[in-house]
């Protein structure tokens, strides 16, 4: 009998030891920060406002990229879009660890969806035109990861 309680103390013990956190959360990765707007164009043009990340810039087909998931949008497609007329909003967009050249604010400016884009506004932390990539470690928030927009100064226009 005794061997059996040690045998199965044993067993338990080694159970136990094998078990990694099988159903605890996996860390959470993504950027935040804010984003701040200046000249705020005519109501009539503003008809969708996102943040878009993509892993490379240029990106090479904007609206597969986003259909398919290669791109992360912010807010999510399926919900209404960023505030329009405010000076500012703070934002948090879980993303995969990874490498992301460019992260972008997108303005619809007409009806076409799938056309009428332009960028107002980029991650950008130098001096030149081009956007900054940013690392996203596992398990890591990059903060801040925050952006201008100016309507009457726009980035380069990569779409």
């Amino acid at each position: 009998m005794r061997r059996c309680l040690t045998a199965g103390a044993l067993l338990l013990l080694l159970f136990y030891l094998a078990c990694d956190h099988g159903l605890a959360p996996r860390p959470v990765s993504g950027i935040q920060g804010t984003i701040s707007f200046q000249h705020w164009p005519p109501a009539d043009s503003l008809h969708d406002l996102r943040l878009v990340v993509f892993r490379s810039f240029p990106p090479t087909n904007v609206v597969l990229e986003v259909l398919s998931g290669q791109a992360f949008v912010y807010p999510p497609i399926d919900s209404t879009h960023l505030p329009y007329f405010v000076d500012r909003v703070d934002y948090f967009l879980e993303l995969p660890p990874g490498r992301y050249e460019y992260v972008v604010v997108a303005q619809q400016y007409g009806p076409n969806v799938f056309s009428d884009w332009r960028a107002v506004g980029q991650y950008d932390v130098d001096t030149d035109s081009l956007p900054t990539p940013i690392t996203v470690p596992e398990g890591q928030i990059v903060s801040p990861v925050d952006i201008q927009v100016d309507f009457k100064k726009l980035p380069i226009q990569p779409f």
